[in-house]
C-alpha cells in the first residue's frame, strides 16, 4: 500500500514537472499591433570614427535575440528605434601603486526614441541612456579597448531592447 501511494506521489510529480507552470520569460509590455521594428541608422556625434557602424548590428542582434519584435524595413515595420551616439568616455576606476592606470570604465552614450509607426507616436525619448563595461590595461583580465568597446556596445544595445520590450 505504501510502495503504491509513493508511485502516485512520483508519478503525480512527474506530470507537474513536465507540463510546467506556463512561464515563459519573453515578457513585452507592447501594444498588440507593434509586432515588427525598423533600426534605422544612428548618427555619430561622438569623436569615436565608425561607432555608428559598429552598434546598428549590435542592435538588431538583440531585438532578434529577444524575439518580440520582427526585424522589418521600414515601409513594413510598425514601429522603429532612432537617435544618435552622443558620448563615448573612458573613465579611470583603478590605479596601481605606482599612480599608472590600472583599469578603466568605459561608457557610450545615447540620445533615442522609440516611435509607433502606425499611431504616429513617440512611445520613449530617452536621452544620454548608457552602456558601459569596465576593463584592465594589465594582468590575466587585461583587454583592448576595442573588445571593451564591443562589450559597451552590446550593454547599450541590451539596454535598449530591454527598455523597448518593457516600455520602461
Amino acid at each position: 500500500m505504501k510502495s503504491i501511494l509513493i508511485i502516485c506521489k512520483l508519478f503525480l510529480l512527474c506530470v507537474l514537472f513536465i507540463s510546467g507552470c506556463g512561464y515563459t520569460t519573453k515578457a513585452s509590455f507592447l501594444p498588440r499591433h507593434i509586432t515588427s521594428i525598423y533600426i534605422d541608422n544612428f548618427r555619430n556625434n561622438t569623436d569615436q570614427p565608425n561607432l555608428e557602424n559598429e552598434f546598428r548590428p549590435q542592435l538588431i542582434s538583440f531585438f532578434q535575440k529577444d524575439g518580440n519584435l520582427k526585424i522589418a524595413a521600414l515601409d513594413d515595420a510598425s514601429s522603429i528605434v532612432r537617435g544618435k551616439l552622443v558620448g563615448y568616455s573612458r573613465d579611470v576606476v583603478r590605479y596601481a601603486e605606482d599612480d599608472v592606470v590600472r583599469q578603466y570604465r568605459l561608457t557610450i552614450a545615447v540620445d533615442f526614441e522609440f516611435v509607433d509607426l502606425t499611431n504616429n507616436e513617440v512611445k520613449i525619448e530617452a536621452a544620454n541612456f548608457t552602456g558601459d563595461t569596465e576593463f584592465f590595461l594589465t594582468g590575466s583580465s587585461a583587454k583592448t579597448e576595442e573588445s571593451a568597446r564591443k562589450e559597451a556596445l552590446e550593454d547599450l544595445a541590451k539596454n535598449i531592447v530591454n527598455k523597448v520590450i518593457t516600455l520602461w
